[in-house]
């Protein structure tokens, strides 16, 4: 079978571009590994950032999740939950700029009384000094990436789920792809594969520099009706949210040689309970009922061919970048799970421009419904 296009990965970017370039009139074909949303977009906090997190360290990624939580809350409204995150903190230098730049940004940051906040969730320290609502929400990542997946094949894509490749070969038309069911012959590639990007890579004989970083978060049950983030610059055990009566409280950020290393630290329980007590105390003595380890995959500049990365992932940029190698293959490195609509429209057009195409974006305006 032939498609102009074969993006591997079935996680919130490679749906949203699967959708994007279905939409924009390109034969296109999905192939994920396993099952969709089995990777790393499920294994995160599933929360549609707002942007007050990054306003001081990634004004542009701050910008981006603002503007693409407005987007997604417009056209997804059924995977998107109607609570709104608080963010608490205690006042210092840092909790000043980050409002004066959530203004300047256009940020949504609405400072309300500290009092009343403690009043709806008695758990809440007492000794906080001040709340801000924010437009952080809820996101069911699993039904975005079926959404995405619903509305591509409604404009002609097609899905292999349970598809693992076993070789690319470049020809003179392109390439053709070697799978466990199917052959496939495509024009151009796209890795969205997250965390496993330099497994597809190797099949193309490059390796893409990264950082992998994982991130392990707790569960336990809620103390709080809605979610709950520590008012600082970036950290760990910074966010608690909630999820149907649970409690998400994470995260660590671990550097790690490959994704097979991934696994919850063994000291995270106890850490992320006591960081997270100066905010919310009783976590400490809440019982952990599951844990759970995501991987960040994020751009480095520069890397010894062969040699691991150690960089901190945590003060790395949370923005994404598409890299073109060989001629033809796209991989996008980095991101947010709420920038996934916005990485899968800078993908696609990359793609038109390779194709000489003009078709311009549609996911930002229509609907994402099953319907």
């Amino acid at each position: 079978m032939s498609s102009e296009v074969v993006i591997f990965g079935g996680g919130a970017t490679g749906t949203a571009t699967f959708r994007d370039l279905a939409m924009r009139g390109f034969s296109v074909a999905l192939i994920e590994k396993r099952t969709i949303a089995s990777g790393t977009t499920s294994a995160s906090h599933q929360n549609l950032v707002g942007g007050l997190r990054y306003v001081i360290k990634d004004p542009v990624v701050a910008q981006e999740c603002a503007e693409e939580n407005r987007i997604i809350s417009v056209i997804a409204p059924d995977v998107v939950g109607d609570l709104q995150n608080y963010f608490v903190g205690f006042s210092s230098e840092y909790t000043e700029s980050a409002l004066h730049a959530a203004k300047r940004l256009n940020i949504q940051a609405n400072e309300v009384d500290i009092n009343d906040v403690l009043s709806e969730i008695p758990s809440l320290n007492r000794d906080l000094d001040l709340a801000v609502e924010t437009t952080d929400k809820n996101i069911n990542a699993q039904r975005f990436c079926w959404l995405n997946c619903l509305s591509a094949k409604r404009n002609g894509g097609e899905l292999f789920e349970g598809t693992e490749v076993h070789r690319i070969t470049k020809t003179a038309e392109g390439f053709t792809i070697v799978t466990n069911h199917r052959v496939l012959q495509t024009k151009y590639i796209i890795n969205a594969t997250g965390p496993w990007i330099n497994d597809l890579a190797s099949k193309l004989n490059t390796t893409i520099p990264v950082t992998y970083s994982q991130g392990t978060i707790i569960v336990q049950k809620a103390l709080s009706p809605r979610g709950i983030q520590h008012l600082r610059y970036p950290s760990d055990a910074d966010a608690y949210i909630v999820h149907d009566g649970h409690g998400w409280l994470g995260t660590t950020s671990t550097t790690i040689n490959t994704p097979d290393e991934a696994k919850p630290e063994p000291w995270a329980d106890t850490y992320l309970k006591d960081e997270f007590s100066h905010i919310l105390p009783r976590v400490k003595q809440q019982h952990t009922l599951r844990t759970f380890t995501g991987i960040r995959v994020l751009p480095i500049t520069r890397r010894r061919r062969g040699e691991a990365s150690f960089e901190n992932g945590r003060q790395k940029s949370r923005d994404f970048k598409v890299v073109e190698e060989p001629d033809s293959v796209f991989h996008i490195i980095g991101g947010k799970l709420t920038t996934a609509r916005l990485m899968a429209e800078k993908i696609s057009d990359s793609i038109c421009s390779k194709a000489l195409r003009s078709t311009r974006c549609r996911t930002a305006r229509e609907p994402l419904t099953p319907d």
